[in-house]
This record gives C-alpha cells, structure tokens and sequence, in this order.
C-alpha cells in the first residue's frame, strides 16, 4: 500500500492526484493528469456540421439538438480518471478515496466510478481547487479530517 487515501483534486481539464497517510495529516502530490481537449472551444471540437432530414412539411431540419463539445469531453475525461483510479485500487496504490472537484464535474466523476472505486469513496467536496498551486494550501481548504 503506496498510501492510505488517494486525494484527487480535479475539473474537466485536469486531475492533481495526492496521497495521504492519515486522516489529518499533509498531502504529497503524486501526478497530474491534464485534457486539454476539455479546454478547447466547441466550434474546434466539431468536424462537421449536425445532420439533417427531411420532414413531412416539406423543409429540412437538424436531426437533434447536438451535446456541446465541451461537454462530451469533459465525460471522456471523467471516463479516463475513473479508469486511471480503478487500476491503482486494483493494485493497492491507495484503500481510500476522497474527490474534490468542481461541482459541475463532480457528477461526472461520481457517475464515471465503477463499483469497487465507488467503495473506496470515503468522501466527496464540490469545490474547485485545481488553480490552487501548493498542497498545504489545498490541504487547509479541506476538513480537518478527510474521512
């Protein structure tokens, strides 16, 4: 066991991973995970246009509302990080996991874990801490016990 919680602070375009050894102790960054497709604006993301039929009043029309590109990418992200958190539970890197991310990618993450992963989630914050540089300020923006 690399530690005993695995602290993930992340958003759509990146994950900060950190590990902790006790409940209230220090966090030692471990790695970075970065997409930066999550950044990038729709009109990049798109390669063609939203399809189109023919309806029964004779006009064309689009097929549906199209799913922002962002948004899509932000979901692959999530996808990625779940797996990336599987595999390291799988091999003993960490028994806890606690989640901070931002609210809007939090449902993301949450609905990204499979069930093992889900498990170890010993606590989950709605908070957006990823521009925050160093860990002992992450670590004071956190409850004094982090599960």
């Amino acid at each position: 066991m690399d530690y005993k919680a695995w602290v993930v602070v992340a958003d759509s375009s990146q994950a900060r991973i950190f590990g902790a050894n006790s409940r209230g102790g220090s966090l030692t960054e471990l790695e970075k995970l970065e997409h930066p497709e999550s950044r990038m604006k729709d009109q990049d993301l798109k390669s063609d246009r939203p399809g189109r039929m023919y309806s029964m009043q004779g006009e064309f029309r689009t097929t549906a509302e199209q799913t922002p590109g962002r948004k899509i990418e932000a979901e692959r992200f999530a996808h990625k990080l779940a797996d990336h958190l599987e595999k390291n539970l799988h091999n003993n890197r960490f028994e806890r996991l606690v989640l901070v991310a931002a609210p809007s990618f939090l449902g993301m993450l949450r609905n990204s874990l499979k069930d093992n992963t889900r498990k170890a989630l010993s606590n989950e914050l709605d908070k957006d801490l990823c521009r925050v540089e160093k860990p002992e300020e992450i670590r004071k923006r956190l409850p004094e016990y982090l599960w």
